[in-house]
């Protein structure tokens, strides 16, 4: 039995669809988000270009250290969808630490804001599931907490995440937990 795991994770930023797009397509802020607790080592380059929309599907290879100082195996990140002040997608498939990967960053205007939502969709490969589908939540709403920073929110609506567990078996397809 594999675990499937959906989790939504978004802000309200009071901010421009264009000014929140530049940052969270900016290569440097996405290091930045996730300090302290990972540090990812990768070509900027190849990564800024896809960020642009440039030749998609591309490939990125990834290499995370957990706590800034533990070399954790390199994540073969793939570019597949992009939308110019909308979307992009990364995906992997042949991740050692997933099974399934697929990473969907939102920025949509609402009424009196921007709404930036990060829609992960992943199964672990390693370790008690629900506890690494817990670690993945804690970072990415401190993701959303770092993002904040850069812009006026509102509290209420910063790092508001739902995790949703799907248990998959070969017998009767997929159950919700």
């Amino acid at each position: 039995m594999s675990v499937r795991f959906h989790l939504r994770v978004s802000t309200r930023l009071y901010a421009s669809l264009e000014d929140v797009w530049q940052v969270k397509t900016d290569v440097d802020h996405l290091e930045a988000e996730l300090h302290p607790w990972l540090r990812a080592t990768l070509d900027k380059s190849e990564l800024q270009a896809g960020l642009r929309g440039e030749g998609l599907p591309r490939n990125l290879p990834v290499r995370f250290w957990g706590l800034g100082v533990v070399p954790l195996p390199t994540w073969p990140l793939q570019l597949v969808e992009y939308e110019h002040n909308r979307i992009f997608v990364d995906t992997t498939a042949e991740n050692p630490l997933f099974h399934e990967w697929e990473h969907r960053h939102i920025v949509e205007q609402a009424s009196d804001a921007v709404r930036y939502m990060d829609a992960i969709t992943f199964s672990p490969r390693f370790g008690p599931p629900h506890l690494v589908a817990r670690w993945i939540e804690f970072v990415f709403k401190h993701r959303h907490r770092r993002t904040a920073r850069q812009f006026e929110t509102d509290e209420r609506a910063t790092a508001v995440a739902f995790l949703r567990v799907v248990v998959e078996t070969e017998d009767s397809g997929e159950g919700f937990l």
